[in-house]
């Protein structure tokens, strides 16, 4: 009885501390990552396909294990991170979660945040000059990379090839103008029999910040939306599109393009508009390629281009979009170094062909534009080398807009372009009344934030 008494005792302990272990990830020979992200679909696949390489290679080797949980939209992941930021629960925080530009003022100045230039300091196996340039300047901030460039994007003009030939276009030349845009919309645009009802747009969508931003951007060589390089040197203190003429330079064209005929007013669904057939051009990242592509099938051939410009003087091209990852202090892993591993990996040029191949993202890792199979790749899908193309031909100095209420700025935006066309506005009172809304914003957060 004694010594069933002492085997149950010994068994008991051995369960507690492994248990222990576990929780706590001290006694365990595993150190367990978490990841949130924000990839759906094909995106997902292809980062669940990363995540199980490294957990089966790199991982395996070094007692590693990447946990990658989906955690919605990209709003999603930065609403949940900034509940854990703003009551300091840093047990709740991941130790890695994809943000994109929108999320990037709800981390940037934690305390919880650890940056990721201070990593690579640390680590004389990996530089800093490994990474594209535009990258690091994408999520560089008071002259230092606080996120790890992963999914990185430009935005394209995609089009409908057959619809081209049917209107007399050239197939292999998109529209490079604002202009040309609805030169070209209004002889895509097709009704239906009676003459009523518009069966296919020749353009479809409503500019947001997102476009705003190399559209702002390109213009005058390099510009901006708000003073401190659009918040990226610290809170923007005022807007200077008004100031500086850009926007109304842009909303001039484009009001112009629009009385063309041929744009519609469509703030939802676009993609599907296209993929149907229901739109013959619209706006979107690089990262939609892959799922374009795939969506629309044999139904009609696809052709993208670059943004077009405001006008033949906006040259700069377009900002670095897409997202970055952020790398946080919660206790799981104190000295990063597990996390570190896997941040690697990611961003090496081997996993970056992967990523770049399966989603239509570009490459963060400058190696990756030097292997053969980049190369080859490149020439068998020439769609994913216009991104490319378009990447080198733009100014690494434009930016995305870090500023208080991105979501609110992004619909205020879209909402005061569909006003001034719906009501024939001027583009002076518009651009004063965006303004005058950011500019409060900015206020506000400003009073609050006092840096």
């Amino acid at each position: 009885m004694k010594r069933l008494i002492t085997i149950i005792l010994i068994l008991s302990i051995s369960l507690s501390l492994f248990a222990m272990g576990t929780k706590e990830g001290k006694d365990s020979s595993i150190t367990n990552v978490e990841f949130w992200h924000s990839n759906s679909g094909l995106l997902q696949d292809a980062m669940e396909s990363l995540v199980d390489q490294f957990n089966s290679t790199i991982g395996k080797e070094k007692g590693i294990k990447v946990s990658a949980i989906y955690q919605g939209k990209a709003a999603d992941v930065a609403t949940k991170l900034r509940a854990s930021l703003q009551s300091n629960r840093a047990k709740d925080l991941p130790d890695l979660a994809q943000v994109d530009a929108t999320g990037v003022m709800d981390v940037r100045d934690s305390a919880f945040m650890v940056s990721v230039e201070k990593l690579i300091d640390n680590d004389p196996t990996f530089s800093i000059d490994e990474l594209q340039k535009g990258t690091v300047l994408s999520m560089t901030y008071k002259d230092q990379m606080i996120g790890m460039p992963f999914n990185a994007s430009t935005i394209l003009l995609y089009y409908n090839k057959d619809a081209f030939k049917e209107a007399n276009l050239d197939p292999q030349r998109a529209p490079k103008t604002v202009k040309e845009l609805g030169e070209y919309a209004a002889k895509l645009t097709t009704y239906t029999k009676d003459g009523k009802e518009v069966d296919r747009w020749g353009f479809a969508g409503v500019p947001t910040t997102y476009e705003m931003v190399s559209w702002i951007g390109q213009q005058d060589g390099v510009s901006y939306l708000t003073d401190k390089l659009n918040g990226h040197q610290g809170n923007p203190t005022q807007v200077l599109f008004d100031k500086n003429g850009t926007l109304e330079n842009f909303l001039n064209e484009w009001k112009r393009a629009y009385k063309m005929g041929g744009i519609g007013n469509i703030t939802s669904d676009v993609r599907q508009q296209f993929i149907a057939g229901k739109a013959a051009m619209f706006l979107t990242s690089t990262s939609s390629l892959s799922t374009v592509l795939d969506s629309v099938g044999d139904k009609f051939e696809v052709g993208v281009g670059y943004l077009p410009s405001v006008d033949e003087n906006s040259l700069g091209g377009v900002n670095i979009g897409g997202g970055a990852i952020f790398v946080f202090d919660n206790s799981n892993d104190p000295n990063k170094v597990a996390t570190w591993e896997f941040l690697k990996f990611l961003t090496s040029k081997e996993a970056q062909l992967f990523w770049h191949q399966k989603t239509g993202y570009f490459p963060v890792n400058n190696g990756t534009y030097e292997m053969v199979e980049f190369k080859e790749h490149l020439e068998n899908n020439k769609l994913f080398k216009v991104a490319i193309d378009q990447l080198l031909d733009s100014d690494p100095r434009i930016q995305s807009v870090w500023w208080p209420n991105a979501f609110q700025a992004y619909y205020e935006v879209q909402n005061a372009i569909v006003r001034m066309l719906d009501k024939d506005i001027e583009p002076k009172q518009i651009t004063d009344e965006l303004a005058k809304t950011i500019g409060g914003f900015i206020d506000e957060y400003n009073r609050m934030n006092k840096e």
